[in-house]
C-alpha cells in the first residue's frame, strides 16, 4: 500500500474518531457544567495537573519512540512495556505519599484523596502509550479509531450519570479512570503484542534514547497546559479557577481535535520518509496549509459568536467567561500550526532542539500568564497565553525554516493565504446579515448561522472545491478515487 493510501484511510478513521470526540466533548462539558459547582472544576483540575505530570514519565516516551524507530521487533515491544510499567508503579508509590502534601499547600484537603486515587492512571497509561504506539506505527487507525470511541461514549455516559446523582467532582474522576481503562484494554486487545518472559535492557535503551527527548517535550506541553492551571492555582481561589479551566479547555478543542487528525497520522507518514527533506517539506507544507485554510475562518467564527458558545456550552452563569475566551481564541491557528511542525521534528529525530525552544517557550507563558493574572485578573491571564502562543509559533517557524532551508515566503505565507481570504469572506457575509437582518446575536441567530453555513461549506466542497483554495482543494482531489493512480505516481517521483 502507498503511502498516500495509508494517510487517505487513516485520515477517515481518524476523522471520524475526532468528530465523535468533539461532540461528545461539547455535550459532557454542555451538561457537566450545569450539574456541578465551579469549584469542583477548581478542584479536578488542580488534581488532574499533577497526575497528567506523571503520565509524562510513565509512558517515558516509549510510544512515540516505536513509532519513530525503522526497524521494530517484539523485544522493543516488550522492553517498552517493562520499563514504563516499572514507571508507572513507582509514580503511583511517589504520589500515593506526598498527596497530603499537595493539599496541604493548596489548602484542599480533598485533594489528598482524588490524588490518591487518579495516580492509579499511571500504571494504565504505561501499557496504553505502547499499545497505541504500536497501532499507529502499523496505521491501524480503524481499530484504534473504534477504542477509542467507545471508550469514550462509554466513560462521559458513566460521569454524567453519576453526576446528575451527585457525586461532585468524583464523577470526573471516575470518567477519567474509566476512559484510561477502557482504551488501554481495547489497545492491547488490537495491538497483538506477544508477551515475553525476559527482560529487555538493550533494547530499552534503544528506545530512550528517542524517548527521553519526547519526555522533554512532554514536560514543556505539561507545563504549557496543565502547569498553568498549578500557577493560576495560587493566584485565583477555586471559583475563579474553575472558570478559567473551562475556558481554556474550550479554547483548545478546535486546534486540539483537528490538529489531532493531522498530527496523529502525519508523524508515523512523516517517520517512513524521514530521510527524504523536499517530500517530507512538501507534506509539512501542504498540512499546514490545510490546517491554516480550515482554522483561521473558525477562529473568526468563534470569536464572534463566543458569548452565544459560553451560553450554549457553559450557561448564563459562566458569562465572566467570553471576552478572555475571545482573546485566546486569537491564536486558534497557531495552535495547531505548531503541533504540525513538531511531527516533523519529531520524525526527523530534532526532539531535542524542540525540547529546547519549547522551554523557552514554557518560560514565557508561565511568567506573562502569572504576571498577568496578578496584575489584571482573569483577563490579565488570557493575554499571557495568547502572547506566549504568539512566541511560541514564531519560535518554530524559525526552527522549521533552518531544518529545511527554506524561504519565509514558502514556510510562513503560503500556507495561510487562503485561509486569510476565507476569514475576509465569512466577516464581510457576517457583518452584511447582521446590518441587513438587524438581528441582535443570539444563540438561535448562531445556531441558524451554522447550519446554514455548514449547508454552504458542503455544497461548495460537492460543486466547488477550488474555492477554498489549492491546499484543501488538492486535499478533495486526492481523497477522490480517481485521482488515486495520479497522485501515487507522483509521489514516486
Amino acid at each position: 500500500m502507498s503511502l498516500f493510501s495509508k494517510l487517505k484511510t487513516s485520515g477517515i478513521w481518524q476523522t471520524i474518531e475526532v468528530v465523535v470526540m468533539v461532540i461528545a466533548q461539547f455535550v459532557y462539558i454542555a451538561i457537566m457544567a450545569r450539574v456541578l459547582s465551579k469549584p469542583d472544576f477548581g478542584l479536578m483540575a488542580i488534581a488532574n495537573s499533577f497526575v497528567v505530570f506523571g503520565y509524562i514519565f510513565a509512558e517515558s516516551g516509549m510510544g512515540a519512540a516505536i513509532i519513530q524507530k525503522k526497524l521494530i521487533t517484539n523485544r522493543h515491544i516488550n522492553a517498552a512495556l517493562q520499563g514504563g510499567f516499572l514507571f508507572g508503579i513507582v509514580l503511583f508509590l511517589i504520589f500515593f505519599s506526598i498527596s497530603a502534601i499537595i493539599a496541604k499547600f493548596f489548602l484542599q484537603p480533598v485533594l489528598e484523596i482524588l490524588i490518591k486515587v487518579i495516580s492509579v492512571n499511571f500504571i494504565i497509561q504505561s501499557v496504553s502509550s505502547v499499545s497505541l504506539g504500536k497501532l499507529q506505527k502499523e496505521f491501524k487507525f480503524k481499530e484504534k479509531s473504534i477504542v477509542t470511541t467507545f471508550s469514550i461514549l462509554i466513560s462521559y455516559t458513566i460521569g454524567i450519570l453519576l453526576g446528575l446523582y451527585g457525586y461532585g467532582v468524583w464523577s470526573l474522576v471516575v470518567a477519567t479512570l474509566l476512559f484510561s481503562i477502557l482504551k488501554t484494554i481495547g489497545f492491547f486487545y488490537f495491538a497483538k503484542i506477544k508477551l515475553l518472559n525476559r527482560i529487555y535492557i538493550k533494547e530499552w535503551k534503544e528506545l530512550f534514547s528517542f524517548g527521553f527527548g519526547i519526555v522533554l517535550l512532554k514536560l514543556n506541553n505539561y507545563v504549557s497546559s496543565n502547569g498553568i492551571i498549578l500557577v493560576l492555582g495560587k493566584i485565583f481561589n477555586p471559583d475563579l479557577l474553575g472558570v478559567f479551566e473551562r475556558t481554556f479547555k474550550i479554547k483548545t478543542l478546535p486546534s486540539t481535535y483537528i490538529g489531532s487528525i493531522l498530527d496523529t497520522i502525519m508523524f508515523p507518514a512523516m517517520s517512513e520518509i524521514q530521510t527524504d527533506n523536499e517530500k517530507l517539506f512538501k507534506i509539512y507544507q501542504h498540512s499546514l496549509g490545510v490546517v491554516n485554510t480550515v482554522l483561521i475562518p473558525t477562529a473568526l467564527y468563534l470569536i464572534y459568536f463566543s458569548e452565544e458558545i459560553v451560553l450554549i456550552l457553559l450557561g448564563k452563569d459562566w458569562l465572566e467567561a467570553v471576552v478572555p475566551l475571545q482573546i485566546m481564541f486569537v491564536v486558534l491557528p497557531f495552535s495547531s500550526s505548531v503541533r504540525m511542525a513538531d511531527s516533523v521534528l519529531r520524525a526527523k529525530g530534532l526532539v531535542y532542539k524542540n525540547a529546547w525552544r519549547k522551554f523557552m517557550y514554557v518560560i514565557v507563558l508561565i511568567l506573562s500568564s502569572a504576571y498577568g493574572a496578578y496584575k489584571y485578573g482573569f483577563i490579565g491571564a488570557a493575554l499571557g497565553v495568547t502572547f506566549s502562543f504568539l512566541f511560541n509559533y514564531i519560535t518554530m517557524l524559525f526552527l522549521v525554516r533552518k531544518v529545511f532551508n527554506k524561504s519565509v515566503l514558502e514556510i510562513f505565507l503560503k500556507p495561510i493565504l487562503d485561509g486569510l481570504k476565507l476569514a475576509t469572506i465569512l466577516i464581510i457575509i457576517l457583518l452584511l446579515t447582521n446590518k441587513i437582518l438587524n438581528i441582535t446575536t443570539s444563540i438561535l441567530f448562531f445556531l441558524v448561522s451554522s447550519i446554514v453555513l455548514g449547508i454552504i461549506v458542503s455544497f461548495l466542497v460537492w460543486k466547488k472545491p477550488s474555492f477554498f483554495g489549492v491546499y484543501l482543494y488538492e486535499t478533495i482531489q486526492r481523497y477522490n478515487k480517481k485521482n488515486d493512480s495520479k497522485f501515487e505516481e507522483s509521489e514516486g517521483n
